[in-house]
């Protein structure tokens, strides 16, 4: 896989920003013919939507400097926009809230921000919103720091999910291999996966793992390779959402599944060695028990169930 030019991956994010600014009226210094700037907004917003009840939690979430942010809460004050109280349980901070009437500012503010929003996409058909709000997302996680957003949880695949699959495994994936060979592999895969789906193929599984409703950050596949083994296939893991146990739980779900299909084995080819994969199926218990030209072959016994 080539790698980016830093120069024009600053541009294209300069770009954006420029772009995002115009479009959305944030170059506007006023928001709404109101008195109150976007930075104010923001801060009473924070307030009212209880996410923030000190100077310091302020500074935190939105990034300001604490000089700063101190000259705009003193003029709250002063505008009656804003209250302060001693923190009983501790001397050096205050506790911060917005008055009835600052509330009432940053509501009708919220509507008109509404408004503007409902109206940007009045012209996109469904299919679009979706892309849009996928691609946010993807920005929204790229951009935040590791761990940031809410955990992500397992689910079904639905419709549009193989081929995102297909493309994401593809990219990760490809190593020193060509990247059509990477989505050839996933391609064939994937065929494989959806011709046992539509048969009505028992004891085979798909997951995949949603950071939230837009944002998609790994999958597995289980498929049968005998009537006594599974094969963990297209295992993969977003890069921002990794070091977060999210592939322990993958790999978990298809050993869970598998021991729950009364498969004897699982396992999983590794194409090329890749370490991480590699330390992640040692801690979930399987064993490499071949290694050659095709790869690395782990497996894993599973305990037989015995039912009277």
């Amino acid at each position: 896989m080539g790698h980016p030019d830093p120069s024009r991956a600053v541009e294209a994010v300069r770009r954006f920003n420029r772009f995002y600014a115009r479009h959305t009226g944030a170059l506007h210094e006023r928001l709404h013919k109101s008195s109150l700037s976007l930075t104010e907004v923001r801060i009473l917003h924070e307030l009212g939507q209880h996410r923030a009840s000190t100077a310091a939690d302020l500074s935190r979430n939105l990034g300001l400097d604490t000089g700063y942010l101190s000259r705009l809460i003193n003029n709250f004050q002063k505008l009656g926009l804003v209250e302060r109280r001693r923190n009983e349980s501790d001397g050096r901070a205050h506790l911060l809230s917005i008055t009835p009437e600052a509330k009432e500012k940053v509501d009708e503010i919220d509507l008109h921000v509404s408004a503007e929003a409902a109206a940007l996409l009045k012209n996109l058909s469904v299919p679009e919103i979706e892309q849009l709000c996928t691609a946010m997302a993807d920005v929204e996680r790229l951009l935040s720091p590791p761990g940031a957003g809410p955990e992500p949880r397992l689910r079904a695949p639905r419709g549009g999910d193989f081929g995102w699959i297909i493309e994401r495994y593809a990219l990760l994936s490809s190593g020193d291999r060509p990247r059509l060979t990477s989505e050839a592999i996933a391609t064939s895969r994937v065929s494989r996966f959806l011709a046992a789906m539509q048969s009505n193929t028992p004891r085979i599984a798909c997951w995949v793992a949603e950071q939230d409703v837009h944002t998609r950050v790994g999958a597995a596949l289980l498929s049968s390779d005998s009537e006594s083994e599974a094969r963990i296939e297209l295992l993969f893991v977003e890069p921002g959402a990794r070091r977060n146990g999210l592939g322990e739980r993958l790999v978990s779900a298809c050993v869970n599944f598998a021991h729950g299909a009364r498969y004897e084995q699982v396992s999983c080819r590794l194409d090329e060695p890749q370490e991480d994969l590699c330390g992640l199926f040692m801690h979930a218990g399987f064993k490499p028990v071949q290694d050659d030209a095709r790869g690395v072959l782990w497996q894993k016994e599973l305990q037989r169930m015995y039912v009277d």
